[in-house]
């Protein structure tokens, strides 16, 4: 790992937030205004298209005065280095707000989501379209201020002499594109974003984006036609409100979707209620420390205080019920028998997220020195960004208890099976030692797997008809900077863990190219492309 420099420029560096294949990010001190900045540094060197886009995302930010979007300090050069100085947000991103609490009440989601487009909105305004609206760029304060950045690739539709992003270019995060973005970023307007915008509520009130995150034939696709699960199926307490937004939002073709922002805010400002203009704020802020309760019904407050007084009996009895699996009746009552255990789990981060693992757990009782009978399903498995290190990502489980003894843990992510035996001690006695007082931590690293030579099948159709075409196309990959045949390149050549550059021709059509971007444990493809006849 590089050494963490002590300074940049006249920026006394604290810290190094992120790292990437195209620069750091860093948290340093102002050396006057006593407050600290972040640094973006762009280390790749030799694409004079990248330094360019760095120094103009600069010069938009700084030209931006608005409460809704990052200020820009300063942009030099130092060295080989390019560098952006940004105000500095003391909170989280919604990216890390989501993998906490997997997705939002629909008040605070709305709530997010007005900010939002109010940044949009006066981004907009100024000719500027962000194209690359997701959570990971947005960002929210402890003190409930919501912020946008990131503007890299903005596109200024004012610039007539904006040739950085060329024709059949694609830039921006896949899950969050529309349709049109795939073909051609450089003619995408505003309207990108507005869908950008319909996919990112989708995500906070669901837990799950609605196409996949990997630039796969099959997810294009399924994003071209429009073919995702309707929200409500996912999460029924989603409001009609909310589903209708985001299926405007979402339309596969442009001219339906919301034109601007402009009749947007009045909507989300008509059906978010606040008595005073700081309120939201106070609710966001709330609910990044984990205060936040939902307001009650005042309508139906004092009929639930009369049942709950008219039937006290039932309800001591469910409060026993409660006790008993909160935890309570082990932690205290039986504190000599039961033991606190969970489960940790570590993924690299050159892998897929815990969440795309599908992550399962069982307990079983060590029987001989072998496995018992099931003690336990374990369940409850969240992502948690405080544990994350710079190798891996980690995921706990619920908290859960177990009579004290000798255990064999199964954990299932995805194809891999993991085993690790460990033993609970009574919670009175876990609590008595500084690394078990929390409960017994069990530990299961994962993996990722080797890079496997991809298996390519190729189905070609015409546009047109929708008949598949037998023979007469090409499909050609870009290796070395030229492009090659498929059916001509040894099998070894073609890696999993990689991105790679498709072209599907045949004449008499218009041909198409694909970046498409491969896990290390997916090496079985199918490449499924519709070319359009040319005139049409």
């Amino acid at each position: 790992m590089a050494r963490l420099p002590d300074k940049i420029g006249k920026y006394k560096v604290v810290s190094q937030v992120a790292t990437g294949g195209m620069g750091a990010v860093y948290k340093a001190e102002h050396p006057t205004l006593d407050r600290f900045v972040i640094i973006k540094k762009l280390t790749l060197r030799g694409d004079s298209a990248i330094r360019e886009r760095f120094r103009r995302e600069a010069q938009l930010m700084m030209d931006f005065k608005s409460d809704y979007i990052v200020d820009v300090y300063d942009h030099f050069r130092e060295g080989a280095y390019y560098h952006i100085v940004l105000e500095y947000v003391d909170g989280v991103s919604l990216e890390q707000l989501l993998r906490r609490e997997r997705y939002l009440p629909e008040e605070i989601a709305l709530l997010i989501l007005r900010d939002t487009c109010r940044a949009l909105q006066y981004a907009h305004k100024r000719g500027v379209v962000h194209r690359d609206i997701k959570p990971g760029n947005i960002l929210i304060a402890n003190t409930g201020q919501v912020k946008l950045v990131d503007f890299g690739v903005a596109s200024i539709h004012d610039d007539a002499q904006d040739s950085l992003t060329k024709e059949g270019t694609t830039l921006g995060t896949p899950a969050y594109m529309p349709p049109e973005q795939f073909h051609n970023t450089h003619s995408v307007d505003k309207r990108a974003d507005v869908y950008a915008v319909g996919v990112m509520l989708y995500e906070m009130l669901t837990g799950k984006k609605p196409y996949p995150g990997n630039m796969t034939a099959e997810a294009i696709r399924l994003i071209q036609h429009g073919k995702y699960t309707r929200p409500r199926k996912l999460n029924p307490k989603i409001s009609r409100f909310a589903a209708r937004f985001i299926r405007i939002c979402m339309r596969v073709k442009r001219e339906r979707r919301f034109r601007s922002l402009d009749p947007v805010l009045p909507l989300l400002e008509k059906r978010i209620s606040y008595k005073n203009a700081a309120e939201p704020a106070v609710r966001l802020q709330q609910f990044i420390a984990g205060t936040w309760q939902p307001p009650p019904a005042p309508s139906r407050t004092k009929r639930v205080l009369t049942i709950a007084a008219a039937v006290l009996g039932p309800v001591l009895v469910a409060g026993g019920i409660y006790m008993y699996h909160s935890g309570y009746y082990h932690e205290f009552i039986h504190a000599d028998e039961y033991g606190a255990a969970s489960l940790v789990v570590r993924v690299e981060k050159n892998g897929r997220a815990p969440q795309d693992l599908a992550l399962r757990a069982t307990v079983f009782e060590a029987s001989n020195g072998g496995v018992g009978d099931e003690a336990y399903a374990v369940g409850g498995f969240r992502e948690r960004s405080e544990y994350e290190t710079a190798d891996y990502r980690v995921a706990t489980s619920e908290r859960f208890y177990l009579p004290a003894g000798e255990y064999r843990a199964k954990v299932e992510a995805a194809d891999t099976v993991f085993w690790r035996a460990f033993e609970v001690a009574p919670r009175r006695e876990q609590r008595s030692s500084t690394r078990w007082a929390d409960g017994r931590r069990v530990e299961a690293v994962l993996e990722t797997p080797e890079p496997e030579p991809l298996r390519i099948r190729t189905r070609v159709s015409d546009g047109a008809t929708g008949r598949r075409m037998l023979d007469g196309y090409t499909v050609q990959v870009r290796l070395g900077g030229l492009w090659r045949n498929l059916d001509e390149i040894d099998p070894e050549e073609l890696q999993s863990g990689r991105s790679y550059r498709f072209r599907v021709r045949a004449e008499g059509y218009e041909s198409q190219e694909y970046n498409l971007r491969f896990e290390r444990h997916q090496s079985r493809v199918v490449l499924d492309a519709e070319l359009r006849p040319r005139g049409e």
